[in-house]
Formats: C-alpha cells, sequence, structure tokens
C-alpha cells in the first residue's frame, strides 16, 4: 500500500497559449489583437496591390493601397498612436520593396500627422471627414512623389496625369476600405474619443 506524502512535490498547471505568460488583461488582449488586425489587413492590401491590382492599368496609373490604409488608419486611432502606428508601417512599406523611395516614409508619416490633426481640430469624425481627408493626403502625397521624382530626375513631367490618376483611382477604393478598418478600430474600445 503506497501512501502520500504530506509535502509531495505537484507539479505546476499547464498553462494554455502563448498570450497568457504575458500577464495582460482582457483589454490589453484586445487592444493587441486590434494592431495585429491593422497589421494583417495591411500586409493583405500590400498583397492584393503588388499581385493583382498592378497588372490593371488605367492610362498608366494604378492604385495605392497601402499608403491609403495607413491615412485611415492613422485617422481612426487618433494623432497619438495613429502617428506612431504610420511611421511604423510606412517603414515596413518601403522594406516591402513597393514604396516610390525611401522619402515616402517622411511624405507618408507627415501627411497622417497633418490630415489626422486637422480632422481632430475642425471636422467631426465621420466617413465624409475620412474621406476628404484621405483624399486631400493621397493627392498631395502623388504630387510630393512626383515632385521628388521629376527632382532627381527618375520621372518626366509628362507623368503627372499618371500620378493624379494614381491618387483618384486610390481614392474610389478608400470607400471599400473604411468599413473594415471601422470595424477594426471598434475592437477593445472606442478609439475616437473627442
Amino acid at each position: 500500500m503506497h501512501m502520500a506524502r504530506k509535502y509531495e512535490f505537484k507539479p505546476d498547471k499547464p498553462t494554455s497559449g502563448l498570450l497568457s505568460k504575458l500577464f495582460l488583461t482582457q483589454q490589453q488582449r484586445k487592444v493587441l489583437l486590434k494592431w495585429v488586425l491593422y497589421s494583417l489587413m495591411l500586409l493583405f492590401l500590400s498583397v492584393l496591390q503588388d499581385v493583382i491590382l498592378c497588372r490593371f492599368r488605367l492610362f498608366g496609373a494604378t492604385t495605392e493601397l497601402v499608403p491609403c490604409g495607413i491615412f485611415l488608419i492613422c485617422l481612426m486611432e487618433g494623432l497619438e498612436q495613429g502617428s506612431l502606428f504610420s511611421l511604423c508601417a510606412s517603414c515596413l512599406y518601403l522594406f516591402s520593396g513597393t514604396a516610390a523611395g525611401t522619402y515616402s516614409i517622411v511624405f507618408i508619416t507627415g501627411l497622417s500627422v497633418i490630415i489626422t490633426y486637422f480632422r481632430q481640430a475642425f471636422l467631426r469624425k465621420g466617413f465624409s471627414a475620412a474621406m476628404l481627408c484621405t483624399g486631400f493626403a493621397l493627392l498631395v502625397y502623388q504630387l510630393c512623389v512626383f515632385g521628388f521624382g521629376l527632382f532627381l530626375s527618375l520621372t518626366t513631367f509628362g507623368r503627372i496625369f499618371s500620378h493624379f490618376l494614381t491618387a483618384l483611382l486610390t481614392l474610389a477604393a478608400a470607400p471599400a476600405l473604411y468599413p473594415l478598418l471601422r470595424v477594426i478600430s471598434t475592437i477593445g474600445g472606442e478609439s475616437w474619443k473627442e
């Protein structure tokens, strides 16, 4: 007959998953999920742009969905979190190999900060304000890329129409992105608290 000792060793209970070791609260896990989903959405947009949409050109222009997604996310998350996200996302956009150049980081991050500040200061949150600010940012971004390319002799002046058309085509795709990103932004609580 085997009798159990009073101080016998008992192993720890097995834990489930990687996140249980991070000691995150439920709210922090939801916020982490939101940022992971944002990142996966931008990855999906990058793959969609580089694999499928780059084959369809209209007068030499195609869409640029990743900067559009970055602008929309920055508008939804506010100035502090959105500007940091746009800096990180524009760096990853550059490393993906599809950005126009290293100056894209400055243009995307700077425009994200400017349109988010303008929207928070003068406009109410909503679809029309997001589309107005995103349209402005896309147009200025394409003009900045064109101007810098012209300065470095990478393009000719005749390509300005295709850059303008790229901004318009991307803005036409923005209303399809807005509801998806808006649903993701509500995970972990409302981000627009003004």
